[in-house]
Order: structure tokens, then sequence, then C-alpha cells
């Protein structure tokens, strides 16, 4: 588990040095670019998770495999529902459904790699604040020195 996001108490030596390491395993994060094959409904959904996750800076050039599969299964998941909605009777069409549930399958594991589940978010977000306050023992201590 992630340095930010892991709920074990590390040392703020441990902490910095896992938090460096994954840095140097994450690689850099300067081609996050949706693959030209992809649809443009595909592309956007591709963009539209990089805008929304630049500021958590956890994205790296090697999440793209999972932005691109999970933009995919964002949008045949899409393209499902739309024709269930266009033509209502689809909605007992075994095919149609087993190749939904496919792409759910496959959204909720790029979810989970990716940090998007709503909780995964509050987790890393109350860690990142209380990774920010001040422990007041900490400061006593600095401020004898």
């Amino acid at each position: 588990m992630s340095a930010k996001t892991t709920s074990k108490h590390l040392t703020k030596a441990e902490a910095e040095a896992k938090s460096s390491t994954e840095e140097k395993l994450r690689g850099r994060a300067d081609k996050l670019r949706p693959p030209k094959y992809l649809t443009t409904a595909q592309k956007k959904i591709f963009k539209f998770i990089v805008r929304e996750l630049e500021d958590s800076e956890i994205l790296g050039n090697l999440d793209i495999y999972v932005l691109t599969e999970c933009s995919i299964a964002l949008d045949r998941m899409q393209e499902i529902e739309s024709r269930i909605n266009e033509e209502p009777h689809n909605i007992l069409n075994d095919k149609l459904l087993q190749a939904k549930d496919r792409y759910i399958k496959s959204f909720f594991r790029c979810c989970n790699e990716l940090c998007l589940s709503p909780q995964s978010r509050a987790k890393m977000g109350n860690l990142n604040l209380q990774a920010k306050e001040e422990n007041p023992l900490l400061k006593v201590l600095s401020d004898d020195e």
C-alpha cells in the first residue's frame, strides 16, 4: 500500500523512505496521453480522469495501460446503458448484460488500481491532512534544540 494511503503507523524516516521509493517506481508523468486507437469518447474519459487526478500526483506514465482499460470499460458500459435506454427490451438480452457485467468488473478493478473509489480518495485526503498537521510532541522537541 502506498505511503500516502497506508493506515499503518510509520516513523517519519520510514514514511520518507517509502515515499521516495514509490516516487522512483512511479516514474515520470510526462506522457499521460490516451493511445491513438481509442475512440473520441474513450479519449475524453481518459483525459477527464487524468485531469481530475493531476493534483493528487499519483499517476505516472506506467498508468497509461490501466487508464486505457478504465476508459474503454466506462465507454462500453455507457454504450450498453444507452442501448437499454433506447430499447428497454434489451434489458432481457443475456449477452448484453453479460458484457455489461464484464465491463463493470473491469472498471472496478481499474478503480482499485487508480484509487478512484470515494473511500480511497477520502482515505488519501485524511492521510494527507494528517501528514501536513504538525505533531505537537515533535514541535516541542524541536523547539528545545
